[in-house]
């Protein structure tokens, strides 16, 4: 499943079939996902069973090159194509329980959506030059399209995505998604933003509760609490790095900020303007820093909180050992001159992926024994309005 997410943490035309479930239920797992394993229980004790993640930096740093010279060749087309054997390569190397999950998106698909984007972009920056009147019905639509372009990129991400040959799928409505937008939105206006954890809430538990594996539904236990709480936690992490920092450099670049006020030649305007370059980046930097912190947060708050029947997720994540990791990462990148990205992209997915395991109810051998046996797959054709809007 995608954000985390950081995370996060991916397709062919709509009259093409793709595999999607069987065509009845797994009486046999069915039980044994909803606590019923009265005639196949094994005496075996449960153990957790860990996420594990394969990629290796070298092999994704060869796909990755690829992918940038044959986008670049292409004017961009191939970013599409490009997705996909990224996602494709991210999902075939996640395994639980010695399974790989798969991804089977349409590179048409992901092409099309982005399509629509550019062409609603040029066509709003057109309607700039026509008339304002035009140019406010035209955002208006935008904003009314938004739910129903959200509830179909999730779409489309989760019934691409399979594990043991069987596909996930998403249910939610398009009525319900606008629902939550249009009181979300009322939400923020009426408490000046301070709604903002709760609107997050409410989308994060609209995309759980209404994805499936096979015949049986995920469940979000989490509350609203525990996202205001995560923000406020983010928000007095970033103030204090604001003030830390801030309170070391303001001592320590006092004579630079006396010349910057003095504005007597021309040097001192260059400096004035290297200082408000880096001011800007520092704060760029104390948002991603916050941003990323949110995520990590909401992420493992997220798989603590998720189970499937009677099976439960868990995550162990150690946040300040990612944060850590990250600075790493950074700094070897920026070290050489980027061509590490595609190996710290792999070690931090590894790292957000194997903090999670699954706690079944029951033995899981046996469960996986049931798959093989009574698991079949059955054609359907592919939904045109499933399309993926992101990059």
């Amino acid at each position: 499943m995608h954000s985390t997410t950081e995370t996060t943490s991916a397709n062919a035309p709509a009259t093409e079939a793709s595999t999607e479930y069987a065509s009845e239920p797994i009486s046999t797992l069915h039980k044994a996902l909803d606590g019923k394993p009265d005639d196949w229980q094994s005496d075996q004790p449960v153990k957790p069973l860990r996420f594990t993640f394969s990629g290796r930096g070298r092999d994704y740093l060869s796909l990755w090159l690829i992918n940038w010279i044959f986008t670049i060749a292409t004017l961009g087309i191939y970013s599409a194509w490009a997705k996909v054997r990224r996602l494709q390569y991210v999902h075939q190397n996640t395994q639980l329980a010695g399974y790989a999950f798969g991804f089977h998106g349409e590179a048409q698909k992901i092409l099309i959506g982005r399509i629509i984007g550019i062409g609603l972009i040029m066509l709003s920056n057109s309607m700039n030059w026509i008339s304002t009147e035009l140019t406010g019905t035209f955002t208006l639509c935008l904003i009314l399209m938004f739910p129903w372009l959200y509830r179909s990129s999730i779409r489309f991400y989760t019934r691409n995505t399979s594990y043991r040959n069987i596909r996930f799928k998403f249910t939610g409505t398009s009525k319900r998604i606008y629902g939550i937008y249009v009181t979300n939105i009322l939400l923020l206006l009426f408490t000046l933003g301070f709604a903002f954890p709760y609107t997050v809430y409410r989308l994060r538990r609209y995309r759980v509760n209404n994805s499936n594996w096979g015949h049986n539904s995920f469940n979000f236990s989490s509350s609203t609490g525990a996202f205001f709480r995560i923000y406020i936690l983010s928000f007095i992490t970033t103030i204090l790095i604001l003030a830390g920092v801030g309170i070391a450099v303001f001592f320590s670049a006092t004579s630079a900020i006396e010349k910057i006020a003095e504005g007597i030649n021309n040097e001192n305007e260059n400096i004035y303007f290297i200082f408000v370059g880096l001011y800007a980046l520092f704060i760029y930097a104390v948002y991603m820093v916050a941003h990323l912190l949110t995520q990590d947060m909401i992420y493992k708050e997220s798989w603590n909180h998720i189970n499937i029947g009677p099976t439960r997720f868990s995550c162990d994540l150690s946040i300040p050992r990612l944060y850590l990791i990250r600075i790493g990462c950074f700094l070897a990148s920026i070290a050489t001159l980027g061509i590490f990205i595609p190996f710290a992209h792999m070690i931090i997915t590894k790292h957000r992926i194997e903090s999670i395991s699954v706690i079944p109810s029951h033995d899981f051998d046996v469960m996986q024994a049931i798959l093989d046996e009574d698991t079949t797959r059955s054609a359907e054709v592919a939904d045109m309005f499933d399309i993926d809007i992101g990059w």
